[in-house]
């Protein structure tokens, strides 16, 4: 069994888990614990963007803690069903909220939360050879 020194995630010999369920802590209090770090982890290590979502127009200024939360917590959601599916960096420039995921289908779970819960213009562009995808969202 291996633990992650930096999130807690644990290693069962087959995939990473989050949320371990009574056996697997059961079995990692016999077992002997490695230390190593997760997908996730490894990617925030590296540095390896594989998403950026951008959100920006007039409804930010006044919406910004919502939409703030609903980032956080689609990526919290999505970190608990994928450890390497991670926030890399919130940035704000400029009215635009800018997030940089380590995964590209957390990136585009995050704009499509924030168009179903605000509504506004959503756009998804997929790189063709790489795993990459860069999101917009707008609203006035």
């Amino acid at each position: 069994m291996k633990i992650c020194p930096e999130c807690g995630a644990i290693y069962d010999g087959h995939r990473w888990v989050t949320e371990p369920s009574k056996e697997l802590l059961r079995k990692l209090a016999k077992s002997k614990k490695e230390k190593a770090l997760c997908p996730g982890c490894v990617r925030i290590e590296k540095q390896q963007v594989e998403g950026v979502v951008t959100l920006k127009g007039a409804f930010m200024d006044s919406h910004l803690d919502e939409v703030e939360n609903l980032v956080n917590r689609v990526a919290k959601n999505g970190w608990h069903q994928n450890v390497s599916a991670r926030i890399f960096e919130i940035k704000l420039e400029g009215g635009r909220l800018v997030i940089e995921t380590t995964d590209e289908h957390l990136a585009e779970r995050i704009g499509k939360e924030v168009e179903k819960a605000f509504k506004g213009d959503l756009k998804i562009k997929w790189q063709k050879k790489d795993r990459f995808v860069r999101v917009s969202w707008h609203r006035e």
